[in-house]
């Protein structure tokens, strides 16, 4: 793949229009830097997965900045999923919900389903309300590198591909992954992938686990 200018961004409105414009970004999250672009762009989609040479089945997570941009991600109305909401986000809870049509499925994994969660990374959260949409959010390294906390350690071979690296602070802080949960019943959620949010803490907060 040729590559292409990449330019330094410090400013989310800036990012926000190449978003727009189809392009794929590097920006931060809480935990690591992330690649992506619009969840709804379905060119732009595919070239995540070819930047990062991500085998096409494996489904691809997103971000929204609050939950009000939930509805732009999924059609589908669920109460425990609004709980889950209020409980943990904005934070380290990723929720699988049905894919609206708006989703390309390639972004899906052709499951119907997206890992959502709402970015408590205060440049991330205002890249997706500056873009008005969901943003794809996965790390920036190529598939079978390591993930990095630091602009400086990004992939030169990644970092050629994408438009522009959104380097603003605070820092990546590194750790465990967000917990994936699915909804397994109207009071009840089964943990796909563990991370941060223990199953303490759900079971805490009112939450039923099952498995």
């Amino acid at each position: 793949m040729m590559t292409q200018q990449t330019i330094p961004v410090t400013d989310v409105n800036e990012a926000a229009v190449l978003l727009q414009e189809g392009k794929v970004v590097v920006y931060p999250t809480e935990t690591f830097f992330a690649v992506g672009c619009l969840a709804t762009d379905v060119r732009a989609v595919d070239a995540v997965y070819r930047i990062k040479r991500r085998p096409s089945g494996m489904p691809l997570p997103v971000i929204i900045g609050s939950a009000g941009q939930l509805g732009l991600v999924t059609a589908v109305s669920s109460p425990l999923v609004t709980r889950l909401a209020e409980l943990f986000w904005p934070g380290p809870l990723s929720v699988l919900v049905t894919a609206s049509d708006r989703i390309p499925a390639i972004l899906t994994g052709e499951t119907g389903r997206v890992a959502v969660r709402v970015t408590p990374h205060p440049a991330a959260a205002a890249l997706c309300t500056a873009c008005g949409g969901a943003l794809v959010s996965t790390s920036a390294n190529i598939s079978g590198r390591q993930a990095v906390t630091a602009a400086s350690g990004l992939d030169p071979e990644l970092v050629g591909q994408v438009a522009a690296v959104v380097d603003m602070p605070p820092a990546p802080a590194g750790g465990k992954p967000s917990t994936l949960v699915e909804v397994a019943g109207p009071a009840h959620v089964r943990i796909v992938r563990p991370g941060v949010v223990t199953e303490d803490a759900l079971q805490t907060a009112g939450i039923s686990v099952v498995v």
